[in-house]
Order: structure tokens, then C-alpha cells, then sequence
């Protein structure tokens, strides 16, 4: 939310543009800023912007802030219609890749899909979360978000991911990229490599973070919007011993995959059918009735119902290849690929 100072019917002469700016900004720490004037009388918009020019570049509280046109830190506008100041603090974007190394951690905090978090459903407790509004206890953003709070003095943190893994499935490898916006931050400086350590520290064995770095505001979209190619291991269980020459056919081959909205989603997911493509990469037999399986996807390919099938609605699946009933028992990510390096 901007700050908006109220002035008095008079501005004069710049001393109470010094004091309402400096009074809420001396809290913040920042290095850019832009300043814009609304007025409908174009003469007192050139007047202020004359006073505000000289103002800046004679004032102390001003000497090491830059003036940006894009992706300022601060951006001050002087309302002369509502003689107001609107002062707005713009987020601070940080990037990196989490690896998650423990199952029955959700990416971001797991609202129960029933009853959307309100733990009631009708007029009743919600027998999905059992009352507890989420379904997870833990996820990837609440573990970290308390660590950036407090290194950047910040309101809050929204956590943006390259996709998402599912609550049972390990993240690994180099990590998934993901993006932080740092709302109303008061600190901007801060040092990531230290605070990268100090969180993995903390969370050993749970979560990681790597390569933590300023961005600038389009990360966000470059993040979330981004084609990212996957690659799974997946420990498969067949209810029958498992005739490893059948996967031993596929390996290597590029197939076409036709998954319709899975059933375990449906509740909350488009019916539609996705065309997707599967490498079968290595097969590694672990028993006569498990096996294991080393896999390249297309961005949102359904692994899971890859394996079992979903009762027709993946089509082949390692099920059809083999002739009988499968499960994915385990599946963890091993990559999340990219045509060109974000960071």
C-alpha cells in the first residue's frame, strides 16, 4: 500500500516537501527513486517540478540516491489535486533454485482444496483437512519466507515458482528456479550468500537454497512463464514380476504421450486433453516386482499417471508397456531444464 501525506493548504517553498518526504522515507533504505507531479494546471506543475529539482540536488538526504526512470526503488508523486504526497515502496525481487530433499513438504502453503481454507464445508467441519484449513504442515515458503522477513525488515514475502512438485515428491539436483517478492522491504542491502547459508543451515535436510541474487522486477514473469523440460527417477511397483524386456524396447525412444486431466485433479483442474512427450532413459531393476526409472518430460507431463495409466486417461504408460497394473511407488525430480540459463 503507498503512503499518502497529507500537506497543509499552503506549499510553500519547498520546506514541507523536505520534511513529508524525508519524515517517511528515512525509515527505508534505498538507492533509486522517481518523482512525478499531477496537476491539471500545466504552469504550477512546471513550478513544483522546478522546486522539486532543486530540491533533490540540494538536499543531503538525497546525495547518494539515484533518479531512474525504470524499476525504482521509490517512487514519490507529488498529487498538487489532492495535495497529497502518494509515496510508493516497490518490492524487492530476489531469484534462486530450492531443493527440496524431504517428502510432505508442499511448494507453498497447502489450502485444503474442499473447503479453501476456511476449515468449515457445509456449515461443517471440513472432513478433507479435518478443521485445519491446509493440508500440509510445512511448504517450501513458510519454512524461508521467516528468514527474508527479518534480513529485509519486510511486510511479507510472495514465493514464485518454475512449476511445482507435489507434496510427496523430492526436489533435487540443482534445485527448481523460483522468485521472491520482497514487499514494503526497509532494508535492501543485504548479504544473500550469508543468508543463503544461515537458511540452509537451518533447514538441513528439509529445504536448500542456491544461487540467490538481486533481480529486477521481470523475473518474476520470467520464472513462472518459462518452458522447463524435467527429469524424474520414479520407483515403479507392478503387481505381477516384471518383464524387464518390455521398458528395455523403449529405452531411448522419444513417445508421444496423450494425458487427459488426471483423477486425482479433476476437482480442480480444466477436463481437457495435454500432449506431452517421454524419453525413457534407464531402467534399473530393484526386485521382481519394483523397478526403477530414470525419465526426460515435457513441461507438465503427469509422471505419476505415466506409470499407472490413471485408467486409461495416459495413454501408453508404463502399464501398457508392461501388461499389467503399476504404481508410481516414489518419484523425485533430478532437473528442471532450461533452453537458456535465467540465472
Amino acid at each position: 500500500m503507498p503512503h499518502e501525506i497529507r500537506l497543509s493548504p499552503a506549499l510553500e517553498e519547498g520546506k514541507l516537501l523536505t520534511h513529508a518526504l524525508e519524515s517517511v522515507l528515512k525509515s527505508y533504505s534505498f538507492s533509486s527513486f522517481s518523482i512525478g507531479i499531477r496537476s491539471n494546471d500545466a504552469a504550477l506543475k512546471a513550478a513544483y517540478r522546478e522546486q522539486l529539482q532543486q530540491y533533490v540536488s540540494a538536499a543531503p538526504f538525497w546525495k547518494s540516491k539515484k533518479p531512474v526512470l525504470d524499476a525504482p526503488h521509490v517512487h514519490v508523486l507529488l498529487d498538487v489535486v489532492l495535495n497529497a504526497f502518494v509515496v510508493d515502496i516497490f518490492p524487492q525481487i530476489i531469484v534462486g533454485r530450492y531443493c527440496k530433499l524431504q517428502r510432505g513438504i508442499a511448494q507453498t502453503r497447502h489450502f485444503c482444496y474442499q473447503c479453501k481454507g476456511r476449515g468449515k464445508w457445509n456449515g461443517k467441519t471440513c472432513e478433507i483437512c479435518n478443521g485445519e484449513k491446509i493440508l500440509t504442515k510445512d511448504s517450501v515458503q513458510e519454512l524461508i519466507a521467516p528468514f527474508f522477513v527479518k534480513a529485509f525488515s519486510a511486510k511479507e514475502i510472495l514465493f514464485h515458482g518454475a512449476g511445482r512438485e507435489d507434496v510427496d515428491v523430492r526436489m533435487l539436483g540443482e534445485g527448481r528456479p523460483f522468485a521472491l517478492t520482497i514487499e514494503n522491504p526497509f532494508v535492501r542491502k543485504v548479504d544473500l550468500r550469508a543468508l543463503e547459508e544461515k537458511i540452509n543451515e537451518a533447514l538441513q535436510g528439509k529445504v536448500e537454497l542456491h544461487a540467490l541474487a538481486f533481480a529486477a522486477p521481470d523475473a518474476v514473469a520470467k520464472v513462472t512463464q518459462a518452458y522447463h523440460t524435467k527429469r524424474y527417477r520414479a520407483l515403479v511397483h507392478a503387481e505381477k514380476p516384471i518383464a524387464l524386456e518390455k521398458l528395455h524396447t523403449h529405452v531411448g525412444n522419444k513417445a508421444d504421450v496423450v494425458q487427459t486431466t488426471p483423477i486425482r485433479v479433476e476437482k480442480r483442474r480444466v477436463m481437457k486433453e495435454r500432449p506431452h512427450w517421454v524419453v525413457l532413459e534407464k531402467v534399473v531393476p530393484k526386485s521382481a516386482h519394483e523397478v526403477e526409472i530414470f525419465l526426460q518430460t515435457s513441461a507438465g507431463c503427469y509422471v505419476k499417471e505415466f506409470v499407472s495409466g490413471d485408467e486409461g486417461r495416459s495413454v501408453p504408460s508404463i502399464a501398457e508397456w508392461l501388461g499389467i497394473p503399476c504404481v508410481c511407488k516414489e518419484l523425485d525430480v533430478l532437473a528442471v531444464e532450461e533452453s537458456e540459463r535465467m540465472f
